[in-house]
């Protein structure tokens, strides 16, 4: 009798250590699927997907006007032309474009005053609402870097000069009331268009800054 208790006692305490295992390994694994989640709302924002196109509610029409709204009171706020400064709605966020004709001079990566104008009512618009992260993305198009004194600042050409775009407009952003922890650079040079290189038109549309911003939402609800 005191072996077969001794068995029972034992079984007892095998069984609540592996139910206390299989609760353990649930919250993980609910965390993890949290995780799984939010990573793959930064990598939609990251990958700077296309405005919403389809499956309107009620509520992406409101998001849309709102952005509108947005892009028109800053547009007429700065004097930006049609076009220069853009809300847009992608996952988890919205993004911000911003063509480089008002940002830097040719060949430059310093900010234009005008530029900065627009950046600082941007940063304003970001750091008045919650958010997780912030990716701010250069471009150009796809001329190559052949001027010998913009050669002589960019001797990797393209990637170097967007590279560097990037990393000013997001410090301008930190030093304009956005937490810098939370933002992230990154140069892609021609690697990304949105138009054909083919026309003056298409290289204007090429040369740009995007700032991705992913919100937070728990944050906003509370």
């Amino acid at each position: 009798g005191c072996v077969a208790q001794q068995r029972y006692d034992q079984a007892q305490r095998e069984g609540d250590y592996y139910k206390k295992q299989y609760q353990d390994l649930a919250s993980y694994h609910g965390q993890l699927e949290a995780e799984n989640a939010k990573l793959k709302g930064e990598l939609e924002i990251y990958q700077g997907k296309a405005p919403i196109e389809s499956g309107y509610t009620q509520d992406i029409d409101e998001r849309l006007a709102q952005l509108k709204a947005l892009t028109e009171r800053i547009t007429t706020q700065t004097g930006a032309a049609p076009g220069d400064v853009e809300f847009v709605a992608v996952e988890g966020g919205y993004g911000v474009r911003v063509t480089d004709a008002v940002l830097f001079d040719k060949g430059s990566s310093a900010i234009r005053s005008e530029g900065q104008t627009i950046l600082a009512k941007v940063a304003q618009e970001i750091a008045s609402k919650p958010f997780q992260r912030i990716w701010v993305r250069g471009h150009t198009d796809s001329d190559p870097v052949a001027r010998p004194e913009t050669l002589a600042k960019f001797p990797h050409g393209n990637l170097q000069l967007s590279a560097e775009r990037a990393v000013e407009v997001g410090a301008f952003l930190g030093k304009n009331g956005v937490n810098a922890g939370k933002v992230v650079v990154a140069g892609f040079g021609p690697g990304e268009p949105v138009a054909k290189n083919d026309s003056e038109d298409g290289k204007r549309k090429n040369r740009r800054v995007e700032i991705f911003v992913l919100e937070d939402a728990s944050a906003q609800a509370k």
